[in-house]
């Protein structure tokens, strides 16, 4: 299916620009056609105004009502307010407007259906009243660009009024206007032009390019670069786009919107944080995720923390993709960073923006598990008695065997009332519930010329499928920049965020799933029944959703504020200085009461967790830039130091004697564990970049960081990590300066050095645990090394080369990039070694082994229809593939060969992750008695490939790599339209191509009837299916059931639809609003995938006790001040 959707995408993007063309001309054609009509002059129209006495603003509305005519002027113009008294209140516009004239003093002029309202230049001097028709020209002609090829669909207006035409589909145009006038002329990728009349009747016009899209300023880490002129790969998305997705974390909102950026969900709880990869892993045991920076300070907590962050406080994110962008951050670069630029004040009015919506959610899909009619054929099949009377392998329907009767095979009692009334309880049905999400922000920019504030708060509040799970957050950003004088300037940001996170019970889902269905809920007063059923094993999900039963309260507060100062030494001489601290409280609690699952009518358990982590970073960072005539030169010098610490502690405590305190009386039990922790580390760095261009075509940087860290031993703590990468613009050469289809043409490369820091604090130096020793015949508490210490351990290096190509074509109607890039981390892989047991210790972290991956990334964006006040198309599309393999984990063969490392299921030449089993190809038929016999299996049973046809299955020999994790195609599309005031956006995201583990195709299908079962297509002797085996109650697990869980993950979900309509200024202006725009969101409504089961988007392993992915349909409104 990924194939054939992959060639699909291909072929779109292909031939679009076609069809958009085609559909452009078309559209334009016809809305140039019969451009205008005759307009009447004002002495022709006779008008009938109500009342004698009004408002100039209410009679200029009443003319616009009955009459085609269009009103022009500004607030400053006219008084709309002033009262007027008309002795004819039926007459002709003229004679109406010649009152107006000579009461409050203004001027009116007729050009067509546009009528323009001034005042009078000198009122005392003058009692002239004015009422002008001015003579109207016919102007024709016809609008090309710089090389004479025609633009249809191009804008001509006469200014000032709202008067005007577009191009036909051979770029003429027709309007009639004063002869005194001027026209502006427009089109998307050009320059506007103003050009007077003067009384011709036939004005052409050739427009240029408009560079100012090539000029678009990204963040590239300590600086900023015009895109134009930047030789790295580095991808940007407006924070606009991350406002559009329902999600509690910017990061989530990212997900397919960059190209070999890789943000999948981890699962459907509110406020679950995303997994991301940037261009793949390279790590097999260090973390891969990617260095956030907020506003020039880094962050330590990775993905997680950014849950603490408003979407609509971003300004933008800046992804640096390639080593040579990201070897300016050194030691913490190596998985890619993300650059996070938030909102900053405005001088001038005072604007408020405030966004309210509400949605309500659904679950995605529920795992498909029989009922109870279901579950009793697959009970009685499973009790199946051969021709001795007996259950178990053999009795798979061999002539001679039979069923028992119902009394034999359902020995519970509930369950055997259950069949013979026809009971059936849908558990599922029964713990979910509608979910709800209400999100309100509030925003405030002001300023003066010197000084401007931008103050935001927002909360968030989403009720999850499940009773007892939510998460609310508070967020609060104040940001201030002031300018001192011309030297000096000063700013500060501050965010504050409270966040509680309520994730209930772990087990509600798990327990409803394998829950029988032929079990009861409740008893005959409503009460819940703890066990519904006398197995005693599964517990009654319902008791875990009552309040206060089961709790796991985590509440995080964080303060992340920084300040600087910049001082302009001189001309293009400029130091900055920055300091920035994250300080983050953690609390969790977490209480189960006698009736949950964990407890089993046993005695409640309690414990609390509190945690703080807190860091600073401080910066002096040095720029110059200058320009020698054709030379443009920049440097940048960089001094850094962090500091982080944190600290934890534990108490917990059983046989609590209550049922309501929570864990605020754990003094009251009996204490099972508690401990604390504490760990410090500090990172200094210098840093050292150049850039050059040369006649603005010829592009080079360099860089090199240094970085010390004080958890690697001496001699190891500081290294170094270069960067270098070139650019050559050439649509700048003369070679291709006429080449009017081409606008922009830049070739990249890079190469760069970048390192990973994840080492515990003290890992070099070993560390201890406590442990009891016998002394005088009694347990003596005492300490041993846990860790052995390695004083060799040093940073885990990647070095990557990228090569990439960004264009533009058709005046920048079609634009985007292609990279091609590949990294190898040596053999400097963080990887625990196994030592022998005689050593004491299970393994030492060495820098040993090395991965590879490579890949290419494709983005475009297009233009497809832009008609000025009318109708306009965007498309945006991305595509990311890669490749991994590791290819070395120090493990030698006899003769030095590379071997794998099957316990850890590592492989040479395979990715990271792999699935490494038995590959099931059938289940063993009737007819195949003897050869299944020679396997020790029996019809009904899984099939598994003999790879080395030994006549026998084992797991040294018979288990491969059946496949990998890693996507072979991923990325999204979107198009936005919008004509008027209404806006139409649809994103479709796509991950094809990759193999999951769905762990619950095999441990919620044990096919032995003690446990609710998979609604599957099971074998019976009258149902000889290849899919899952027969029924067997003396099994507690299937044989070989592990390769059932392996599945095609590929999917294509339609994942966001907005319609919005923003409603007219002049409507919005008598609510005092400047900006009201309603909108109406559907998240996740399709989703096209071969896995039926649960939602194939998942970080790992797809488990039957996760929250399931949402639908959720939301409305809400924009308002504006």
């Amino acid at each position: 299916m990924e194939y054939k959707i992959i060639q699909t995408i291909a072929m779109v993007t292909k031939y679009s620009l076609y069809v958009f063309s085609a559909l452009f001309i078309t559209i334009s054609s016809v809305l140039a056609e019969g451009v205008l009509g005759q307009v009447k002059s004002i002495k022709e129209v006779v008008i009938d105004i109500d009342e004698s006495s009004e408002r100039l603003g209410e009679v200029l509305k009443s003319i616009e009502a009955q009459t085609d005519f269009r009103f022009f002027y500004t607030d400053k113009s006219i008084k709309q307010n002033s009262e007027i008294y008309l002795s004819n209140t039926n007459g002709t516009v003229a004679e109406i407007l010649k009152e107006i004239s000579s009461q409050v003093g203004v001027k009116f002029r007729q050009v067509n259906a546009t009528i323009s309202v001034s005042r009078k230049q000198n009122l005392i001097a003058s009692n002239k009243i004015e009422v002008v028709i001015e003579e109207q020209n016919t102007i024709t002609g016809k609008i090309t660009d710089e090389n004479g090829d025609v633009l249809p669909g191009a804008s001509v207006q006469q200014k000032g009024t709202t008067n005007g035409t577009i191009t036909d589909a051979e770029g003429k145009y027709s309007l009639s206007v004063p002869d005194n006038t001027t026209l502006i002329v427009s089109f998307v990728g050009y320059e506007a032009q103003e050009i007077a009349v003067n009384g011709r009747s036939v004005i052409d016009l050739s427009l240029k390019p408009d560079i100012t899209a090539l000029s678009e300023v990204l963040v590239v880490g300590y600086g900023t670069q015009e895109k134009r002129d930047v030789t790295s790969a580095i991808s940007m998305i407006k924070g606009e786009a991350l406002t559009v997705i329902p999600t509690s974390n910017p990061m989530d909102a990212m997900k397919g919107q960059i190209a070999g950026v890789d943000i999948l969900q981890n699962g459907g709880r509110p406020g679950q944080s995303p997994t991301i990869t940037i261009r793949g892993r390279r790590s097999l045991t260090a973390s891969n995720d990617p260095l956030f920076v907020i506003d020039g300070i880094p962050m330590t907590a990775g993905t997680a923390t950014l849950g603490d962050f408003n979407s609509a406080d971003i300004q933008s994110v800046e992804v640096l993709k390639d080593a040579a962008s990201q070897a300016i951050y050194g030691s913490r670069g190596s998985n890619g960073v993300v650059l996070v630029t938030t909102k900053r004040g405005d001088p001038g009015v005072t604007r408020v923006n405030f966004t309210t919506s509400y949605g309500i959610s659904q679950p995605f899909r529920t795992i498909p598990m029989m009922n109870g009619a279901q579950f009793a054929d697959l009970k009685r099949e499973g009790n199946r008695l051969d021709a001795n009377g007996q259950s178990g392998r053999a009795a798979w329907g061999a002539p001679g065997s039979s069923i028992p009767d119902d009394a034999a095979v359902f020995n519970d009692a509930v369950e055997l009332n259950s069949v013979q009334n026809g009971f059936s309880t849908d558990w599922q049905d029964l713990i979910y519930q509608n979910g709800a999400q209400l999100n309100n922000q509030l925003s405030v920019s002001t300023g003066t010329e010197k000084t401007r504030v931008l103050l935001a708060f927002s909360n968030f509040d989403e009720k999850s499928l499940i009773e007892g799970v939510n998460y609310k957050r508070y967020t609060g950003r104040v940001n201030v920049d002031h300018d001192i004088s011309k030297v000096f300037k000063v700013g500060v940001s501050t965010i504050y965020s409270n966040v509680t996170d309520n994730w209930g019970s772990g087990s509600v889902i798990s327990e409803a799933v394998n829950q029988t269905p032929l079990g009861l809920p409740y008893d005959a007063e409503g009460n819940i029944i703890f066990l519904p059923i006398s197995d005693g094993i599964r517990s009654n999900p319902l008791s875990e959703l009552v309040p206060g039963k089961r709790v796991d309260e985590r509440k995080t507060e964080r303060m992340f504020s920084s300040v600087y100062l910049d001082v302009n030494i001189m001309e293009g001489l400029q130091y900055k200085f920055l300091i920035g601290q994250d300080v983050r409280n953690y609390q969790r609690g977490i209480f189960e009461g006698q009736f949950t699952n964990t407890r089993k009518n046993g005695s409640p358990f309690a414990s609390l967790q509190k945690a703080q982590e807190s860091g600073y970073t401080l910066e002096n960072l040095l720029t110059y830039n200058k320009s020698f005539g054709v030379h443009n030169l920049g440097l940048t010098f960089l001094q850094s130091a962090a500091d982080q610490k944190f600290n934890t502690n534990l108490l917990a405590a059983q046989n609590l004697p209550y049922e309501s305190a929570l864990w605020n009386k754990l003094d009251l039990g009996t204490i099972t564990a508690y401990n604390s922790d504490f760990a410090e580390y500090q990172l200094l760095s210098y840093m050292a970049r150049i850039n050059y261009s040369f006649r603005g075509k010829y592009l080079l940087q360099a860089s090199m960081r240094w970085d010390g860290s004080s958890r690697l031993a001496e001699g190891n703590k500081w290294n170094s990590f270069p960067g270098v990468s070139a650019g050559w613009r050439l649509k700048d050469e003369a070679f291709l300066a006429n080449v009017g289809v081409i606008t922009e043409l830049k070739l990249r490369a890079s190469y760069g050095k970048v390192g990973n820091t994840s080492v515990a604090p003290y890992q070099t130096q070993g560390t201890l645990t406590n442990t009891f020793y016998d002394w005088n015949n009694s347990d003596a508490k005492g300490f041993r090394l846990d860790l052995i210490p390695n004083a060799d351990l040093s940073w885990e290096v990647s070095e990557s080369f990228d090569l990439g190509v960004d264009f533009a074509f058709f005046n920048g109607r079609l634009s985007g990039y292609v990279d091609y890039y590949r990294t190898s981390t040596g053999t400097s892989l963080l990887l625990n070694r196994q030592l022998p047991q005689t050593s004491g210790y299970a393994f030492i972290l060495q820098n040993i082994g090395g991965t590879q991956t490579n890949g290419f990334e494709i983005t475009l964006q297009s233009t497809n229809v832009d008609i000025p006040s009318g109708l306009k198309w965007k498309t945006e599309f991305n595509l990311g593939s890669l490749k991994e393999r590791i290819v070395d984990l120090a493990l030698r063969g006899e003769n030095g060969e590379l071997i794998d490392d099957i316990g850890n299921e590592w492989f040479i030449g395979q990715p990271i992750r792999v699935f490494y089993d038995f590959n099931k190809i059938g289940i063993w038929q009737a007819d195949e008695v003897a050869e299944a016999a020679s396997y020790n299996q029996f019809p009904g049973e899984i099939k598994i490939e003999d790879l080395n046809n030994d006549g026998r299955i084992t797991a040294t020999d018979d288990r491969k790599v059946l496949g990998n994790d890693v996507p072979k195609a991923y990325g999204g599309l979107t198009n936005s339209f919008s004509y008027k005031g209404i806006d139409l956006s649809f994103f479709v995201y796509y991950r094809l191509g990759f193999m999951i583990r769905s762990q619950f195709s095999n441990g919620q299908a044990t096919m032995q009837g003690r446990y609710n079962n998979l609604d599957v297509d099971y074998w019976t002797i009258d149902n000889p299916t290849n899919d899952y085996p027969r029924p067997n109650k003396n099994q507690e697990s299937i044989q070989y059931g592990s390769s059932l869980q392996y599945v095609d993950g590929g999917f294509v979900k339609l994942r966001n639809v907005t319609l919005g309509y923003t409603f007219p200024e002049s409507i919005a202006s008598k609510l005092k609003m400047t900006k009201l725009r309603l909108f109406f969101t559907a998240q996740n409504p399709l989703t096209w995938s071969d896995y039926k089961l649960f939602d194939p988007e998942r970080a790992g392993n797809v488990t039957s006790g996760e929250m399931p992915s949402n639908r959720m349909f939301l409305s809400g409104v924009n308002i504006s001040f």
